[in-house]
């Protein structure tokens, strides 16, 4: 296996392609599955999902706000890819037009008031993430909010599993919920939720963007006319 040259690029490319490779065989299951009640295509779909948001963010997006102290910054590497994280983090653009964002609802409720996200979820508040207006905020808020709040999730562990009428559930996964600490303050969270299958979609959308830089240097490459 070749090593990464662009580790914001190329990782979630490379993890993209063991979803599409072996979801069909994880979501058929194997013999170990039934200790935790059926196939884990939900544990296995979060844990590439990480390295394919946060590599990105820490990487790239993070240092588009000029942070100090980022060891990791892959933004001369390529420059091109560089170019277009800028646009289209760039303020007035929102997660409904990002470029990377594809069909499918996702809702989002801002400044929750701080709970324990290990124990049950409130009711009020799973009951918000089913109402037009959720989805309606989803649209709206900036990509890079979104993109930070599913950053924060993931790498602290701010997930929930919810059924398909979108409630806390310990059977199959159907819906996917993301609790992150809200930037404007400690007392506050943003939650996301979102479906298995558009999440699926999302991440698909999100590591061929990603690519896009590369890809269109290899047809280059090949071919000076392909592109």
């Amino acid at each position: 296996m070749g090593i990464p040259e662009h580790y914001s690029r190329d990782i979630p490319s490379r993890c993209q392609t063991l979803i599409d490779n072996l979801w069909p065989s994880v979501k058929r299951g194997f013999s170990g599955d039934r200790a935790f009640g059926g196939p884990l295509s939900t544990t296995f779909l979060l844990a590439l999902a990480t390295p394919m948001i946060v590599l990105p963010t820490e990487r790239i997006l993070k240092l588009l706000e000029r942070r100090p102290g980022q060891v990791g910054d892959e933004r001369e590497v390529d420059p091109e890819l560089d170019q277009r994280i800028a646009k289209a983090f760039s303020p007035g653009v929102t997660f409904g037009v990002a470029p990377f964002r594809r069909g499918g609802r996702w809702s989002y409720v801002a400044n929750w008031e701080r709970f324990n996200i290990a124990r049950d979820w409130p009711q009020e508040l799973l009951h918000s993430l089913a109402e037009p207006e959720a989805a309606k905020s989803a649209d709206e808020a900036p990509a890079k909010q979104i993109i930070f709040d599913l950053r924060n999730a993931l790498a602290h562990g701010g997930v929930a599993y919810l059924d398909a009428e979108g409630r806390q559930t310990q059977g199959e996964a159907a819906m996917l919920a993301f609790a992150a600490a809200a930037r404007s303050g400690r007392s506050a969270l943003n939650i996301l939720r979102v479906s298995e299958d558009d999440f699926l979609l999302f991440l698909q959308s999100w590591a061929q963007w990603l690519a896009k830089p590369r890809i269109r240097r290899i047809l280059n490459q090949m071919d000076p006319l392909a592109a």
